[in-house]
C-alpha cells in the first residue's frame, strides 16, 4: 500500500470511522450478518464482494417481492439533463406510492441525495471505479418530492456497479 493509503485510512479512523480489510467471503459474510441481523452499515466493496453479495440477496422472488426493474433510459436522461447529474448507468430501482399520489423512484433519489449531501457527494460516489457502496438497512428516510412527507417503504436501487441498498425483511425506515 501506498503511503497516502495509510494516510487516508488515519484520516477515516481519526474521524470515527472503521476501516476493515479481510478476504472477500469473510467480507461478505460481514454484510450478509450486517443484514440478517438488522444493523444500518454502509460497505465499500470490491467489485467481486458486490457480485458475490449481489448474486445471494438478488434472487428471483426477492427482485419480484421488492418491485425491482430496471430504470429507463428516458428517467436516466432525466436525471442527466434535469439534475445534472452523469449518467448513472444500467441501474434497478423499485418505485413507491406516497399517499400523495406522486411516486418515487431513482430521479427522486438523485433529486433527495443532492439535495441532502449535495451534487459533488452524489458526483463523487458515481465517479467511484473501483468501490461498491452498498448501504445497508439505510435509516435516511424516502422522502416524497412532493409533498415532503416521509414514505414508510424503504426505496431499494441498484446501480450496476457504484451503488446500492438492501434491506432485511420488515425493516421500517423513520
Amino acid at each position: 500500500m501506498k503511503s497516502s493509503s495509510f494516510a487516508e485510512i488515519d484520516a477515516m479512523v481519526r474521524d470515527g470511522k472503521v476501516v476493515v480489510s479481510a478476504d472477500d467471503s469473510t467480507v461478505v459474510a460481514a454484510v450478509q450478518d450486517a443484514l440478517k441481523a438488522g444493523r444500518s452499515l454502509t460497505f465499500y466493496l470490491s467489485p467481486a464482494q458486490a457480485a458475490a453479495f449481489k448474486a445471494w440477496y438478488w434472487t428471483p422472488q426477492r427482485v419480484k417481492d421488492r418491485g425491482m426493474e430496471p430504470v429507463s433510459r428516458a428517467e436516466r436522461e432525466k436525471i442527466s439533463s434535469e439534475l445534472r447529474v452523469k449518467d448513472i448507468g444500467p441501474a434497478y430501482s423499485n418505485r413507491i406510492d406516497c399517499e400523495c399520489g406522486a411516486q418515487y423512484g431513482a430521479f427522486e433519489f438523485i433529486e433527495q441525495g443532492v439535495a441532502e449531501h449535495g451534487k459533488e457527494s452524489v458526483d463523487a460516489v458515481l465517479a467511484l471505479e473501483n468501490t461498491y457502496v452498498l448501504r445497508v438497512n439505510p435509516v435516511t428516510p424516502t422522502v416524497c418530492s412532493v409533498c415532503r412527507t416521509i414514505v414508510i417503504i424503504g426505496h431499494e436501487y441498484d446501480m450496476t456497479g457504484r451503488y446500492g441498498c438492501c434491506r432485511s425483511e420488515g425493516t421500517v425506515v423513520m
